[in-house]
């Protein structure tokens, strides 16, 4: 696999990589990692959203809450 950078980012790949103290190859390799591993964090938290519980006949998720709450769900114990 072959990567075309311009020439502004060829100089500051270089600079991070003798920062770091790496290969410019180890800096990139070491950089789409974590760019990746981010990716996969965020996909799995944007996935959930199960129903928390039931208000009546309406399945709740976590998205819905603040909303109800904010209806006045539960205030004085009457819901």
């Amino acid at each position: 696999m072959s990567l075309y950078l311009p020439e502004d980012m060829k100089h500051r790949v270089a600079e991070a990589a003798r920062a770091h103290g790496l290969s410019e190859e180890d800096y990139m390799r070491d950089a789409i990692a974590r760019v990746l591993s981010d990716e996969i964090v965020v996909e799995r938290r944007q996935r959930v959203s199960l129903p928390v519980f039931e208000v009546g006949d309406e399945p709740v998720t976590a998205e819905r809450l603040d909303d109800i709450l904010a209806e006045g769900y539960g205030r004085d114990g009457l819901d």
